[in-house]
């Protein structure tokens, strides 16, 4: 609430202000040429901001949240605008590139901050559809806006908690609303005059306030501010924020049969869309744990005293709490057993303990005084040191666990009843929009907010227009089959002979004994679906192992894995992630070779057991250099390849980006290599040697380097889009030189728009191929969203692909066509999946590098793509 002083009351002051015309045209603020008292000064307008950059520059302040990020934004902005377009140009363009290209790159697109933008970003192909979407428009007042004034004390006043206050004196006369930082001040209106000045009284002098009219902020410099107004909204309407969502405590859904609670809400961003200023408002649901960690902890302890601290801190760490007493939310860092409600900390009126500290500020009294204290660490924006990070002790006792922990997401049953609470359908989702909309217009005190800096709802959120791609032809060895409005053939896929069959010669099963009657299933079965998939199958090496130990499979894979060797299929007992690591540890880094790992209570179901064993043949043959099917890109010499990071959820382990390349001209077999990166780190480094040894090998495989590359990139957020055209499209740019063009896609896929086709009555979602690329696409980016999958249960998620660059001009409808032909290439699913397929492998190769080996494998992994 002290970073952004939107409302303060208004107080009695003492106020001079009159004006005239008689003065020099000066700035008015500098102490020298400073007016006599109780004069106003107007001023022509080319000396407004002439020094703007230079004041926004002096500025000092420390980025955080609130108004210093504001305040960081628009200095960001201002630097920006003093940057030659031809430096800009540069940084995304090779340095091998000559003048000619460099020319007309600039004739054919524009720049802006966020990058590449050309002059024909709309597409034409396919049929319209009219949608509706999860915007409210938000409509602005001429009179209001962000007005940026810049003020000066006369004598000088080096505190700004003294100009905060001698400001404040004149609240009633600069509109009751501001934001202030000492040196900038912006205002929700435009005053009267281009300089007003104001005198405050102290005990012993007088001083003098002088508000110079800089210039009227636009939209995008402002979205930091209005999404803290909806955060100032969201709290009149008693909403608790977790993260960056919002949600009802009042209204929870109780699951009495794992004392779960499920807590309704929203998540709402403000941004400048094709279509205007517009809010992004989606429903989100929030799991909390009616039970304490204290409890939990207990249970652990008595399950297994030894391995106790082990277990708490491997259950615990990465996990977020809530703490009921404030309604606000921590992640666990660590498990401090060595401290307890008796420790001591020190405050500013001296050491106490946290028994003492908690019944003094909170009226609390901690029962057990010899539980251990969570620790919980801040870390503090923008300093990266350890010593700057902000900890928190916590209370086990007072702490409730939220979100969906590892026992609860295996439990099917219970799975199941959780999501018929946040499965939310698109009929569902509209009426949570119109109970927003209602509860913000209803309450006096959030439209007051709204109405302040002249901003309103207006609801006209089912007027989109979309378009729907053509259905796709599937090709498979001797037949083609179409997709249909569904995009889906897995009927297909198991009936007909595949488009490049691996015939199985030597190959390994390893099982448990007692998993003999699964082993001898899986056989019986590959036998007989083999037959109609074109594959020839001949009897495996089957070793059973006495003991269910992880060494006896080591053990097994070492002696039994030789060169000839094409797969190894490990038949396991049980999930247990330990035995899965050791497994893929030997067969991708020490032994490297394809292996897969199936669960044998899988193919004890007799109602599933044939169309679970075809799933399995499918991968096995893909993960021994085989392909299934393919869609045509009439595409010639041109590379796709895919880039996605991991990052270790418990923020302990390093980071893992996968680089994947096409190799052929069908786009079914790819090479991938997989960078080791520090903790955290989601631009990739290591791309200049993955990317070159992909293209020697598809020069290798094709005996010609490709003209184009089109790479899609997974993984990258709003905030970090510059960064990726600065910093990885010059990676490429370095290798490829002025003759391989390069086209850079970022690929979104974790975002709040939804949409809905449906009239105003009855809504659901829209068929896959469904495209939209106007109106709700961001006003100053190369970008358009893609519903790619057929979602019968809940609310499709579209994804968001964003061109950063296109040296190679194929245009929107190319593009988009592509993206969506890309998505039926995954031979984990015979349909679409939400993404094109080179970056669901690469995501794949990232989390299993990440999750199950992370050691010395990148440069092992390589030509073939292995599946988890």
């Amino acid at each position: 609430g002290n970073l952004l002083n939107l409302f303060n009351k208004k107080t009695r002051s003492s106020e001079i202000s009159s004006s005239s015309e008689d003065h020099e045209n000066d700035s008015g603020l500098d102490i020298d040429h400073s007016a006599s008292s109780g004069e106003f000064h107007r001023l022509p307008k080319d000396s407004i901001g002439s020094d703007l950059i230079k004041t926004i520059q002096n500025i000092g302040i420390s980025v955080g949240r609130g108004r210093a990020q504001i305040i960081q934004n628009f200095k960001s902005n201002e630097i920006k605008l003093g940057e030659n377009i031809d430096d800009t140009t540069c940084s995304i363009h090779s340095k091998d590139t000559n003048n000619d290209e460099s020319t007309s790159s600039l004739e054919n697109m524009k720049l802006n901050n966020d990058g590449f933008f050309p002059n024909i970003v709309h597409g034409s192909k396919g049929s319209s559809v009219m949608l509706s979407c999860n915007y409210i428009e938000l409509k602005t007042d001429e009179n209001k806006g962000v007005y940026h004034y810049e003020v000066r004390f006369l004598p000088a006043i080096d505190s700004v908690h003294l100009r905060n206050k001698y400001l404040n004196e004149h609240m009633d006369k600069i509109g009751g609303t501001k934001t202030f930082d000492g040196t900038s001040l912006y205002l929700p209106i435009l005053l009267e005059n281009q300089m007003t000045v104001f005198f405050s009284k102290t005990m012993d002098m007088e001083v003098e306030i002088r508000i110079l009219f800089k210039k009227k902020e636009p939209f995008k410099n402002c979205l930091h501010l209005y999404n803290i107004l909806f955060d100032r909204i969201m709290k009149t309407l008693n909403y608790v924020r977790f993260d960056r969502k919002q949600f009802d405590p009042s209204r929870p859904k109780i699951i009495p049969l794992a004392k779960l609670e499920v807590w309704p809400g929203y998540v709402t961003a403000v941004d400048e869309l094709e279509g205007g200023l517009m809010l992004c408002c989606d429903v989100s649901h929030r799991i909390l744990c009616q039970r304490t960690v204290l409890e939990m902890l207990i249970d652990i302890y008595q399950q297994n005293v030894n391995s106790y601290q082990e277990r708490a801190k491997k259950t615990l760490i990465g996990n977020i709490v809530l703490t009921r007493y404030n309604n606000r939310t921590y992640k666990i860092s660590d498990v401090c057993f060595d401290q307890s409600p008796q420790s001591i900390f020190h405050t500013k009126s001296g050491p106490t303990s946290y028994l003492q500290y908690y019944k003094k500020y909170h009226n609390i009294n901690i029962k057990d005084i010899n539980q251990p204290l969570l620790l919980s660490i801040k870390k503090t924006r923008g300093t990266p040191e350890d010593t700057d990070n902000i900890e928190f002790r916590l209370i086990p006792e007072l702490c409730y666990l939220t979100g969906l922990r590892e026992e609860v997401r295996s439990d099917n049953r219970l799975m199941r009843e959780i999501a018929t609470y946040t499965r939310v359908s698109p009929n569902q989702r509209k009426l949570a929009l119109d109970k927003f909309y209602e509860n913000v217009s209803n309450t006096p005190a959030a439209r007051e907010i709204l109405d302040r800096w002249g901003l309103a709802l207006v609801r006209n959120y089912n007027n989109l227009k979309g378009r729907q791609l053509d259905s796709e032809q599937i090709y498979f060895a001797k037949k083609v089959v179409s997709a249909g409005q569904n995009a889906e053939f897995s009927k297909e896929a198991v009936k007909n002979e595949i488009l490049e069959a691996i015939h199985l010669k030597n190959w390994i099963i390893i099982h448990f004994k007692t998993d003999l009657r699964a082993a001898i299933s899986l056989l019986d079965n590959m036998k007989q679906c083999c037959r109609s998939l074109g594959i020839n199958i001949s009897k495996p090496t089957i070793i059973s192992l006495d003991h269910d130990r992880i060494d006896a499979f080591i053990d097994a894979l070492r002696r039994n894995i030789a060169m000839e060797t094409q797969i190894v299929v490990c038949i396991c007992p049980n999930n247990r992630d330990d035995r899965y690591s050791a497994i893929k540890k030997i067969c991708c880094s020490e032994l490297p070779v394809p292996s897969q790992v199936i669960n044998a209570k899988t193919l004890c179901n007799e109602a599933k057991n044939r169309s679970i064993v075809q799933k399995v043949i499918l991968q096995m043959n893909c993960k021994m250099g085989g392909s299934l099917w393919t869609v045509k890109i009439p595409f010639k010499n041109v590379m796709i390849c895919g880039i996605d990071s991991y990052h270790d959820p418990s923020n302990r382990g390093n980071s893992v980006a996968a680089f994947v390349a096409s190799l052929n001209a069908s786009y079914t077999q790819w090479y991938s290599k997989a960078v080791v990166q520090t903790k955290s780190e989601e631009i990739v480094n290591g791309l200049t040697s993955s990317f070159e040894a992909a293209l020697q090998i598809y020069k290798k495989r094709n005996g010609c380097l490709p003209d184009g590359v089109i790479i899609y990139r997974d993984g990258v957020g709003d905030g970090q889009l510059s960064t990726c055209s600065r910093y990885e499209i010059p990676q490429f740019a370095s290798v490829c030189g002025s003759r391989i063009k390069i086209t850079f896609i970022v690929v979104q896929k974790r975002i709040n728009t939804r949409i809905f086709s449906g009239n105003a009555n009855q809504f659901d979602n829209p068929l896959p191929g469904t495209l939209v690329d106007k109106h709700i696409t961001r006003a100053h980016m190369y970008d358009f969203f893609l519903v790619s999958q057929l979602v019968r249960q809940g609310t499709v998620s579209p994804t968001h692909f964003v061109v950063l660059q296109d040296d190679a001009k194929y245009g929107p409808d190319i593009i988009q066509k592509l993206s969506y032909k890309l998505c039926f290439l995954y031979y984990n699913w015979a349909g679409t999946v939400r993404i094109p397929a080179c970056c669901m492998y690469a995501h794949k190769l990232a989390y299993l590098i990440g999750q199950s080996i992370q050691r010395n494998v990148a440069d092992s992994l390589s030509e073939k793509l292995f599946y988890l």
